[in-house]
């Protein structure tokens, strides 16, 4: 009777624990989380930076510490998946493009699996509106493990083992992005493996 009191109490206490990381997001930080989503791949939740932000999304924003800003000042979209829905991964190489979007200014940075920027020396974690190299009404950047030979727009996944990728539109048209009508979010394209001649 003592021991299944005690195991009954050890099971209770464990759920607890497991309840509270979960929900603290501690768990499920490489996974989509709940929110609204273009094309089911560039991942949001619009409370972000709302009064209407839950306990638990304010504790996940406050851990993860990439969400500062309120709504009106800028939305943020996380990517962990190319565009036949695989898990994005760090020894592959991506072809993302994507047109104008529907805010003043943005930029897509590379997170590693601790959600902090990629521990390399390659000085290209990001890219933005300003830095495109390209036309921002059609633009593409590769993100891979090696610098593109031809000058283009990059993001490194050296010295990563798995990685998203987060989009901040500053300045955002909120009407076009609740609206559930927005065009132009970035593609994230994995390319073939190329082989030696």
């Amino acid at each position: 009777m003592v021991l299944t009191g005690f195991l009954v109490t050890f099971a209770g206490v464990i759920a607890g624990i497991a309840f509270a990381v979960w929900r603290s997001g501690q768990v499920s930080l490489r996974n989509p989380q709940p929110g609204s989503s273009i094309d089911g791949t560039w991942r949001t939740d619009f409370d972000i930076g709302s009064e209407n932000a839950s306990g638990p999304l304010r504790a996940r924003i406050a851990r993860k510490g990439l969400f500062a800003l309120s709504r009106s000042e800028a939305v943020y979209y996380t990517r962990v998946v190319d565009d036949t829905g695989a898990p994005l991964d760090s020894t592959s190489t991506y072809k993302v493009t994507g047109t104008r979007m529907p805010c003043d200014w943005w930029s897509i940075t590379l997170y590693n699996q601790d959600d902090h920027l990629a521990a390399n020396h390659d000085n290209a974690a990001s890219i933005n509106l300003d830095r495109l190299i390209g036309s921002p009404e059609h633009w593409t950047a590769i993100v891979g493990p090696t610098r593109p030979a031809e000058p283009t727009n990059w993001i490194s996944t050296a010295g990563t083992t798995s990685f998203d990728l987060t989009l901040r539109l500053y300045q955002p048209d909120l009407d076009a992005l609740t609206s559930g009508k927005v065009t132009g979010f970035p593609t994230v394209e994995r390319l073939p493996v190329q082989t030696g001649a």
